[in-house]
């Protein structure tokens, strides 16, 4: 496994903890829209990549009758299945690996959801191929990630606070470049379903990543001296898209 991915693994076994109490990612509006598109026919087999706290895997299990909730970090994936329990909820599972080499069946899932995590991801076209390759004919492949803007002037910023804040994140990418990597892969009915702007308070953003100080005073230090938009003293504002395709 690659140092990116250890990485990964290392950030994520620590901070667990602080992602099932986050309101973006427990309470975020895009889980409503996911489940208005899961919903809109029958679909019997579902596989949340990078599940993460479990979340979306939870929202999957009351539309499908089998959901996988799939992640390479140990902790998260114990806590997703903690969740699940504290619930009563019966048909998730629960799998360990790695979105780049996917231990599952071509064809196997109508549904594979990714939803916060893309960013994280070392070989975000290699995922993106591994998904595709184990949707059915006709599955939906569900996207949930924050974006950059097109040429902003102000993209090697945004990745490099983000980079400062978790170690663990690789990189956001633009619309265009999420568009060209479905078109790659030969997927039908690209649609940008939805963009919106999530805020946060800053400290709590940061916080939640647990950076080591040496790394919070350069993110603090870079707010003071560049005019960025999209963060302030006091609040982030992280643009994010919801993408639907079809195999």
């Amino acid at each position: 496994m690659g140092d990116e991915k250890e990485r990964v693994i290392r950030q994520f076994n620590d901070t667990s903890d602080g992602y099932l109490a986050s309101s973006v990612h427990a309470k975020g509006k895009d889980l409503r829209w996911i489940e208005e598109v899961v919903r809109r026919e029958r679909r019997a087999k579902a596989l949340d990549v990078a599940t993460g706290a479990g979340h979306t895997a939870l929202l999957l299990s009351q539309s499908v009758d089998e959901v996988v909730a799939f992640d390479i970090t140990p902790n998260m994936l114990r806590l997703a299945e903690s969740q699940a329990n504290k619930n009563g909820i019966s048909n998730m599972s629960f799998v360990l690996g790695d979105v780049e080499k996917l231990p599952f069946s071509n064809e196997t899932y109508d549904v594979v959801t990714c939803r916060i995590a893309a960013h994280h991801f070392p070989n975000l076209q290699k995922a993106i191929e591994e998904m595709y390759r184990v949707l059915s004919k006709n599955g939906i492949l569900i996207i949930v990630d924050n974006y950059i803007p097109e040429a902003s002037g102000k993209d090697d910023f945004i990745n490099t606070i983000e980079r400062l804040r978790d170690p663990s994140h690789n990189e956001c990418v633009t619309l265009s470049k999420w568009k060209e990597l479905f078109i790659e892969r030969k997927f039908t009915n690209i649609m940008c379903y939805q963009t919106w702007t999530s805020s946060m308070d800053l400290n709590e953003w940061v916080s939640r990543a647990k950076p080591p100080k040496e790394n919070r005073a350069k993110i603090y230090d870079l707010i003071e001296k560049e005019n960025l938009n999209w963060i302030d003293k006091h609040q982030v504002h992280l643009q994010k898209v919801m993408w639907v395709c079809t195999k």
